[in-house]
């Protein structure tokens, strides 16, 4: 079980590889919570293309290079190669960095919470990694309960 922890990634060097839709969805969510976010990916979404072009994200589309690590506060290994994902997570830790893995929960430092936020509360939610339905339902009851509605959200499940 993991423990409830929020952070200030305000002035935090953020490091994602990968751009698919689970990259997209921790990104997305990553945003407003950090202005230094750089995304290393051959292909992206839309979504993350988009986030580049708004300047919300730093994009750089080639592979992933260990060195990409120097300078780093977090990192987040979400490609489709688990191969790719474990040598990240174990460079990682080797240097100290919090990572998070989205192949191998084994992996993770740090598990990425389903987010709601209204106005300045923050609400994080978790399973453990081992039930994404039920935070995903109980996200939309705490939505319920504060008003949000999913046009106000733009938070979504990070799994």
């Amino acid at each position: 079980m993991f423990f409830p922890l929020f952070v200030d990634l305000s002035g935090k060097e953020i490091l994602v590889v990968g751009a698919g839709t689970i990259a997209s969805r921790r990104i997305r969510t990553l945003c407003d919570f950090s202005k230094k976010i750089t995304v290393i990916a051959p292909e992206v979404t839309p979504e993350v293309r988009e986030l580049a072009e708004l300047r919300r994200v730093k994009l750089q589309r080639r592979r992933f290079e260990m060195t990409d690590l120097e300078g780093k506060d977090m990192v987040l290994a979400a490609t489709d190669d688990d191969g790719l994902n474990q040598a990240i997570a174990e460079k990682c830790r080797a240097l100290g960095i919090p990572v998070n893995s989205s192949s191998n929960q084994a992996l993770c430092d740090f598990q990425f919470p389903s987010v709601v936020q209204d106005g300045d509360v923050v609400i994080g939610l978790n399973a453990s990694g081992k039930n994404h339905r039920l935070v995903k339902e109980t996200r939309k009851k705490v939505e319920q309960c504060l008003q949000v509605t999913d046009k106000d959200s733009k938070y979504k499940d990070s799994k």
